[in-house]
């Protein structure tokens, strides 16, 4: 087995001088202009010379100035060397194709990596995979103390320890190793548990006929919060967040041909804005509470309303709900068979995560950023100052041009269906 190379022991950094460049003019106009062509010789990849030598075995009489005039005139790249060094490298072809699998980014880099320690690099490595496996993740000055660690334990000596803030991030990207931001709570599953859940639904749901397949979901709603990014000519200040929220509540079935009409829940029990209007009046379900949010007595007063509408229609319908604490009935409905989510399968399972609710919000800012723009005609100097009423206007609107197809989309998604025709 050959001996690994290592790095010789390296003095403590120097403070970095750090050269000032000229400013740039942002307001310069365009230029056709090109940057002058560089005449000196670039380093070659391990995989550039891995596709000289391929070319090679495949071309075995070619002459070796007639390879390198080939690869100067590449129409996919020219690729730059002499002779003698198209000669040095095949002497040690055995040692490059050796470095192949020296670490992911091998066929990048130009020159084999030599560290101080391979002992401790390659243990560093695998606790990353351990890592990874158990999906974890970590951060810059975890791995800095563990490689600390991993120094202590291979008792290493003083100086052929890494000092210094530098090595990182060469090690980092040898071993393509990012920053990247978790988004969700997908890494918190068990796959065998969707898997599970999803045959639990579909036996369900195979006692129901497909348009009597329901999902009824809530979800904030921050009705006047412009949008916090957009398009400048430079880059401006940001404006106090609008925190404002209501709550609203979503159902439909697995077809999409019925919308169920959405419950909004805000604090006030009667908004200015309604002018002593009562929200029946104003063709709106509105409720309200301290927090905004549906409770149990909530709940129940919607669940007892989708009960009376499917029984005057003679249905019998089924309505998956996730594990919200106030999901809860002290009665048993007549036409409506509610069935739970497991905890934390939501984001698997439930439709109305799956996109529905995504494109709802995604309609309501369409019309709100419209909205701006007539105030912004009538010379309104906060174009996007609205009240309760016209927000939950807009909301309606959005709801109802969430589409059959998307719809339908999103329940197929979830996979909590049965393999039947809708």
């Amino acid at each position: 087995m050959p001996i690994a190379e290592k790095r010789k022991p390296r003095d403590k950094p120097c403070p970095y001088n750090r050269q000032l460049r000229a400013a740039k003019n942002k307001d310069a106009p365009a230029t056709s202009a090109k940057p002058p062509v560089q005449r000196s010789r670039q380093n070659l990849t391990l995989g550039d010379w891995l596709t000289v030598f391929t070319y090679i075995d495949t071309h075995p009489n070619t002459p070796q100035a007639d390879i390198v005039a080939h690869f100067c005139t590449l129409k996919s790249g020219a690729l730059i060397f002499t002779q003698s060094a198209l000669s040095q490298k095949l002497k040690d072809h055995i040692a490059l194709e050796a470095r192949i699998n020296d670490n992911p980014s091998a066929l990048s880099a130009k020159h084999p990596r030599i560290v101080t320690r391979p002992d401790v690099e390659k243990a560093l490595v695998l606790w990353i995979q351990s890592m990874e496996a158990r999906g974890e993740h970590f951060i810059g000055p975890m791995l800095k103390e563990k490689q600390k660690h991993f120094e202590d334990n291979c008792q290493v000596p003083i100086e052929e320890r890494l000092i210094g803030d530098g090595w990182d991030a060469s090690f980092c990207r040898t071993y393509n190793i990012q920053e990247y931001r978790r988004h969700g709570e997908a890494g918190s599953v068990d796959l065998d548990a969707v898997s599970a859940e999803r045959e639990r639904c579909q036996k369900i749901l195979l006692q129901f006929a497909p348009r009597d397949w329901w999902n009824f979901n809530v979800t904030a709603l921050f009705p006047f919060a412009p949008p916090d990014r957009g398009l400048a000519t430079k880059q401006m200040s940001g404006k106090k967040k609008e925190k404002f929220r209501i709550s609203v509540g979503l159902a439909c079935n697995a077809d999409g041909s019925e919308k169920f009409e959405p419950i909004y829940i805000g604090k006030s029990r009667r908004p200015c804005c309604f002018k002593k209007q009562s929200p029946k009046q104003l063709g709106i379900y509105y409720r309200n509470n301290k927090k905004a949010w549906i409770t149990t007595a909530l709940f129940e007063e919607w669940m007892k309303h989708f009960n009376l509408k499917m029984r005057n229609k003679n249905r019998q319908v089924c309505l998956f709900v996730d594990g919200f604490s106030a999901h809860k009935l002290s009665y048993q409905p007549t036409n409506v068979r509610m069935e739970v989510f497991k905890a934390n399968m939501t984001l698997f399972v439930q439709p109305c995560d799956a996109g529905i609710i995504c494109c709802f919000k995604a309609g309501y800012r369409k019309t709100y950023c419209a909205k701006a723009l007539d105030l912004d005609e009538a010379g309104k100097r906060d174009i996007y100052s609205i009240n309760l009423l016209e927000g939950i206007l807009m909301a309606k609107a959005a709801w109802e041009a969430v589409t059959l197809t998307t719809i339908h989309h999103c329940w197929d998604h979830s996979q909590i269906q049965p393999y039947v025709k809708i």
